[in-house]
């Protein structure tokens, strides 16, 4: 049965338009069961990378440090490509020829989706799935199936910006790997470091008990938080949920409350509260040697995690680009950081939309 014509009519500057589903996300593929292992070509050289079939996950391996690009590994983008632009350009500032990487985040909550997918194209950048990317593999999913009126308004605006290219970005986001695995060798000697040690990159964290490649998709994909299954045993972890943007409004309704007393909250179920003491940062429990890249934490922002000599073992680079706080990212070859502050605020953590003012944003070409 034929749904009938959804009428979308949006302010972004002059333009309004009106759309229906079938007309911004029809004949989308459904999502194919992916095979156990295969090879694919990685920055000119075939690299094997694995694949479980069972938890849908994927683990590539880039060349060792030798024999590639330096990595410039770049945080949480969120359609932000103007900051990207120039972020790239002040990092050619430090090297000239790096391989960009991005760890995931890549279109949603942005002002210019479409912009950032030109760039990871200009640069050959390599890519990986964050939460917010499979949300949006989902999202196109969801509109075709549903219509865009069950989607959150600021998916509504994404799938609008994104809408002359919906079926390369579907199938670019659902070929995500979930983590690269390759090595560091530093550009300087370093007292008490080795010459060169294992390096991985991912979205927002691993199970620093079980490993990589023990890791579940949902704790590469969001973890921020975790807390052990039971407390006495300490043999397996679980994620903590814990979004930014509903700690962030807890925060600051709590300043708005000020020193106003609070009566306790009644305990209805035995599992722990996002906010428990149980939680940890999953980082916490990780002692090297691997170190390990990641995104996700736009609350914790920068962060380096190091051994007693001084050689990082953990680096955080999500800062909050898209709520006008900074876009950063890293040299791992020599262990510095680069910075770009953000234009302005493009995302309204409390309406839970993406803020689109001034000339209408790029959407096609």
């Amino acid at each position: 049965m034929a749904m009938d014509p959804l009428l979308w009519s949006r302010a972004l500057g002059r333009l309004k338009i009106v759309l229906t589903p079938a007309d911004c996300f029809s004949a989308l593929p459904t999502r194919e069961p992916p095979v156990t292992i295969k090879q694919a070509p990685l920055l000119g050289r075939d690299r094997c990378y694995v694949q479980d079939s069972a938890r849908n996950i994927i683990i590539k391996d880039l060349p060792a440090s030798g024999e590639r690009l330096p990595l410039f590994v770049v945080g949480d983008v969120h359609g932000c490509a103007k900051e990207l632009r120039d972020l790239i350009a002040k990092a050619k500032k430090s090297i000239a020829e790096f391989q960009l990487v991005l760890v995931g985040d890549l279109f949603t909550k942005g002002p210019d989706p479409v912009g950032v997918f030109d760039i990871i194209h200009e640069f050959n950048a390599i890519c990986i799935k964050g939460n917010h990317d499979w949300a949006l593999w989902a999202a196109m999913v969801q509109a075709q199936r549903r219509g865009l009126q069950s989607l959150p308004e600021h998916t509504q605006q994404t799938l609008h910006m994104i809408r002359h290219h919906r079926r390369a970005l579907f199938d670019f986001v659902n070929s995500l790997p979930h983590a690269f695995r390759t090595t560091v060798k530093p550009v300087r000697e370093r007292r008490g470091w080795e010459s060169e040690y294992p390096l991985i990159i991912v979205h927002a964290g691993i199970d620093p008990v079980s490993g990589l490649a023990a890791t579940p998709e949902r704790m590469m994909l969001t973890a921020r938080y975790v807390r052990w299954d039971d407390p006495q045993q300490r043999s397996k972890l679980l994620v903590v949920p814990s979004g930014y943007r509903a700690e962030m409004l807890a925060e600051a309704e709590q300043k708005q409350v000020g020193s106003a007393p609070k009566l306790p909250a009644p305990q209805t179920h035995s599992k722990p509260r996002p906010d428990s003491p149980e939680k940890f940062r999953w980082h916490e429990l990780h002692k090297g040697p691997d170190l390990i890249v990641f995104g996700h934490d736009a609350k914790q922002g920068l962060f380096r995690k190091t051994l007693s000599t001084g050689r990082p073992i953990c680096v955080g680079l999500d800062t909050g680009c898209t709520y006008g706080r900074q876009l950063t990212g890293y040299f791992p070859e020599l262990d510095d950081a680069v910075q770009v502050d953000a234009k302005r605020s493009y995302f309204d953590l409390a309406r839970n939309v993406i803020l689109l003012r001034g000339p209408t944003p790029r959407i096609a070409v």
